[in-house]
């Protein structure tokens, strides 16, 4: 059965309706992110200038972002590990895209002066997104609230087992053990408090964080519409709008899952 052909949003060919173009390999799906200038491939904006300061020695990664009320080594946590989900996924789809560039190089009709221009860029773009994958995997810090949560569930293990061996041990000792166990729980647990109300405060400013991404997602496509803005001009930073929110969305979900952990003790 002859497949419907569809326009090539890429190279404008009229080609067989599927998931790539088999001329210049391109994704045929309205979803693919566009192809930004090679130049800004990878990078994101700087934050702003007064958080340096709060950087640690050894600085930390530039995101797109600015999350309200939380501090920059914070924010830097939460925001690499959701960033790595999504460089995951961008990995993965350039290795589909390149399989499909190669696979369309192979063909009689294929114009190989655009499909090698597209190798190379996606190449170039893989190693960039490669290189931004490691540098967010050098970042070794943690939450307070996870170290808080980390060590309050040691303890309380440490008791369990304290209470298990109860009788087979001197009793003075067992009193011992158990004093300084309950002591170092109690001070955990007020810790705790004052990082899950400062969590709190964090998942307010990433509300506020998206809601601003979204106005400006709103705001782009209005100016798109009126014709102030191109079509290359309006896709790239429609993609970069997106994947910040797809960011922050995922930043929010982790402290929120800390936050149901930390409730629960």
């Amino acid at each position: 059965m002859t497949k419907s052909l569809v326009v090539c949003p890429s190279c404008g060919r009229e080609v067989p309706e599927g998931v790539y173009c088999n001329i210049c390999g391109s994704e045929l799906s309205a979803v693919s992110p566009p192809e930004p200038p090679l130049e800004s491939a990878g990078e994101m904006t700087p934050i702003r200038e007064e958080e340096e300061d709060l950087l640690e020695p050894t600085s930390l990664p530039h995101f797109g972002v600015t999350i309200e009320g939380v501090p920059s080594d914070a924010a830097a946590v939460l925001l690499a590990r959701a960033e790595l989900e999504v460089i995951d996924s961008e990995l993965d789809r350039i290795i589909r895209q390149t399989k499909a560039t190669r696979q369309a190089l192979t063909l009689q009709q294929a114009d190989r002066k655009v499909l090698t221009a597209r190798a190379e860029r996606l190449r170039q773009e893989f190693e960039e997104t490669k290189s931004r994958k490691g540098e967010l995997l050098e970042l070794k810090q943690t939450l307070r609230l996870e170290q808080i949560l980390q060590e309050l569930n040691r303890q309380e293990k440490r008791l369990e087992k304290l209470q298990a061996i109860e009788g087979s041990v001197d009793k003075e000792v067992f009193n011992e053990q158990r004093v300084e166990i309950l002591q170092q729980i109690k001070a955990l647990r007020d810790a705790l408090k004052n990082a899950r109300k400062d969590a709190k405060k964090w998942t307010k400013g990433m509300e506020k964080t998206l809601k601003s991404l979204n106005k400006e997602v709103s705001r782009v496509d209005a100016r798109f519409k009126i014709g102030d803005i191109e079509r290359r001009e309006y896709d790239s930073r429609m993609y970069e709008l997106r994947r910040n929110i797809l960011i922050v969305e995922d930043s929010r979900k982790r402290l929120d899952t800390l936050l149901i952990e930390a409730n629960s003790k």
